[in-house]
């Protein structure tokens, strides 16, 4: 039977290096424009979002923490 488990590894491992990649040249268009309230926001944004990439259970754990928090999903 065929699976994506490969696939994902991948696609994994190559979405981090392009997280980093981006990430870096974000960071240098920011300090070049001097925009220091964009770089903190672009900072702040990339921090969650790679919070996701690099460990994709996060996901998981923080809905079930919300879903307590709130009282709902029985």
């Amino acid at each position: 039977m065929f699976s994506f488990e490969g696939l994902y590894q991948l696609l994994s491992g190559e979405l981090k290096w392009w997280f980093l990649i981006g990430f870096l040249i974000g960071t240098a268009i920011f300090c070049i424009k001097r925009a220091w309230i964009g770089f903190a926001i672009f900072l702040v944004g990339t921090i969650f979002i790679g919070c996701f990439v690099v460990r994709p259970t996060v996901i998981l754990t923080m809905a079930e923490k919300f879903a307590d928090v709130l009282s709902i999903g029985g």
